[in-house]
């Protein structure tokens, strides 16, 4: 008796409904709850339908061949089909030319000497020149009013140290 000579309606309904659920999964924010349910609706679309453990390979495998090229299907809608169209894809991007900046480049600030305008314990405010930035020390304390110097910038954060000399 072959794999599919007896078709159970089960496994029919069981394995369109975890496509769908696949499906939905791919639209809907549902932290897997819908992929989940639509792989348990698959993995019972095979226990109801195969005879022996050989047949339940060869269904994972016409199964996960189908769930690949749903999901190949769906990229690639993704990219040039009707669901790029759609609004649920977003196609404006975010540029530095329009004005939009991640994050700023505060690397200019390596190696300057300033005063530090708050007690630093350990971030607070310094003015460096004309311009004031957010800073902080590697632990230490600095009071107020001291010269403190850049030592590295990583990322939004500037890190001092104070410096000997009249502030």
């Amino acid at each position: 008796m072959g794999l599919f000579e007896t078709i159970n309606i089960v496994s029919v309904v069981l394995f369109f409904a975890g496509m769908v659920l696949l499906m939905i999964e791919l639209f809907v924010p549902g932290f897997g709850i819908f992929g989940g349910l639509g792989l348990v609706a698959l993995v019972l679309c095979i226990v109801f339908q195969a005879q022996s453990v050989l047949e339940a390979l060869v269904l994972v495998l016409i199964i996960g061949g189908l769930v690949v090229l749903l999901g190949l299907l769906a990229a690639r809608s993704f990219k040039r089909g009707w669901l790029y169209r759609s609004s649920i894809v977003l196609k404006d991007t975010a540029q530095r030319e329009q004005g939009y900046v991640a994050n700023q480049d505060l690397s200019r600030f390596t190696g300057q000497t300033g005063v530090s305008l708050t007690p630093l314990r350990p971030a607070g405010t310094a003015v460096f020149g004309r311009e004031k930035a957010d800073v902080m020390t590697d632990g230490e304390y600095i009071p107020s009013g001291v010269r403190v110097e850049v030592v590295r910038v990583v990322g939004s954060r500037i890190f001092v140290r104070q410096t000997e000399g009249p502030s």
